[in-house]
């Protein structure tokens, strides 16, 4: 009897890796394609739909992307748009939400409220232009920064895990004569690494491929982020990166290739980014899963 259910067992652990193993394959493939494809020629990409490793791999599309200006260009950026918005994002939200713990705060339920009706319902999206255009902020980088102050969601996920500091840190801080800035910025930020990881990582994402603002607000193409440059090669088939450019031979022989190479730098960063962030992110996404 034990001997028939260490064999089943062994027998579901296997079908159980096997099964893992296609589930990642089909996972990754997407991302595969797309590498090989960014280092494969014009010629061996057109004569097979299902890449699986260059015969004759070149790295013609990256010298191309790096080459241009433009891309360059958008790739700092998104990587300043990406680092201020991350950083103004996440001190607004963390001041927003840390008031809303406290008992005591005049007006606390209806601030909250105030804020959570914001979550279903807008203003709409030529009100939205035209208060943009009002505060003079078209066709400038702060459009991308400014305007997304804070996000409902994110406030809500910060706030809770606020609430399961223990209280008795702060007394102990009154006590001691520290006021609420000094607990705040000594006490309860150090001990949200977690959940601001957390959060920091989706504004970040959220910020990198974040195309529909540029493409509202931004009509100087040294404006764009990477994202915009990404979209409008692959949706536009716009190979004029730079001012006065046209195309040649040599873009329209490294087309695909070239939409390929720009997804794949656009995605490095993040990817580079995340193994970091990763013991963080892994305790921060249970936030409020558990109530103290």
């Amino acid at each position: 009897m034990v001997r028939s259910k260490s064999i089943s067992g062994a027998i579901f652990d296997i079908l159980n890796i096997l099964f893992l193993l296609l589930l990642a394959a089909v996972t990754l493939y997407p991302f595969w394609h797309v590498l090989i494809g960014s280092i494969m020629p014009y010629e061996e990409s057109i004569r097979s739909v299902i890449y699986l490793f260059p015969q004759r791999p070149t790295f013609e599309a990256y010298h191309y992307v790096f080459s241009k200006d433009t891309l360059v260009g958008a790739l700092l950026v998104s990587v300043f748009v990406t680092a201020a918005g991350m950083l103004y994002q996440l001190f607004i939200t963390a001041i927003t939400a840390y008031p809303l713990i406290k008992q005591d705060l005049p007006g606390r339920t209806f601030i909250f409220m105030y804020i959570i009706f914001t979550m279903f319902f807008g203003g709409g999206l030529i009100p939205y232009y035209l208060l943009i255009k009002s505060l003079g902020m078209v066709n400038s980088l702060a459009v991308m920064i400014i305007p997304a102050a804070i996000s409902t969601y994110n406030m809500i996920v910060l706030k809770t895990f606020f609430q399961n500091i223990p209280l008795e840190l702060e007394e102990s801080a009154k006590i001691d004569g520290a006021g609420y800035m000094t607990i705040f910025f000594r006490i309860i930020l150090p001990l949200s690494v977690p959940a601001l990881t957390t959060i920091g990582l989706f504004i970040a994402v959220g910020q990198w491929n974040n195309w529909y603002t540029p493409m509202l607000f931004l009509n100087d193409k040294d404006l764009w982020p990477l994202a915009m440059v990404l979209r409008d090669i692959l949706i536009n088939n716009n190979m004029e990166l730079t001012r006065g450019g046209s195309y040649v031979s040599q873009e329209f022989m490294l087309g695909d290739t070239i939409k390929n190479a720009v997804v794949i730098v656009s995605v490095v960063p993040i990817i580079i980014v995340y193994p970091f962030i990763q013991k963080h992110f892994v305790k921060g996404v249970m936030i409020g899963s558990i109530k103290s």
